[in-house]
């Protein structure tokens, strides 16, 4: 697995100017793996709130990039990194949104906003 930083500051970057506040919040972390033998394309993944207190975390992500994320164009993999976001709730508690109302509300406003432009490292996705 690799961590990808450069696409972890790129969200935080375009969170911030776009106004996601519950997005720039939210600690996230964005993995690559590589070795995945799911059909996905990518997951995300909540620290829970009894780990956040117990490990004095704050509210956390982690989405993880599957093995077909390589094979995608740039704007599929904005589309997956959007959909993945928009599982976060706007009270970014560690927990997980699920497929409903808000959710496809939060994920066709982000395919809206988010260019490939914002994400360079999408366009030179090199694992």
């Amino acid at each position: 697995m690799y961590r990808l930083k450069e696409l972890e500051a790129e969200i935080k970057k375009v969170a911030a100017s776009k106004e996601l506040l519950h997005l720039t919040a939210a600690n996230i972390a964005v993995l690559y793996n590589p070795n995945s033998k799911s059909r996905a394309v990518a997951r995300v993944w909540g620290l829970g709130k009894v780990f956040q207190i117990t490990l004095g975390l704050p509210p956390t992500y982690v989405i993880e990039l599957l093995a077909a994320f390589k094979r995608l164009s740039c704007e599929e993999k904005l589309k997956a990194v959007a959909h993945e976001l928009a599982h976060i709730p706007h009270t970014a508690s560690g927990a997980l949104r699920p497929h409903n109302k808000t959710f496809w509300r939060d994920y066709r406003r982000y395919t809206k906003l988010f260019k490939c432009s914002d994400f360079p490292s999408l366009q030179d996705f090199r694992y």
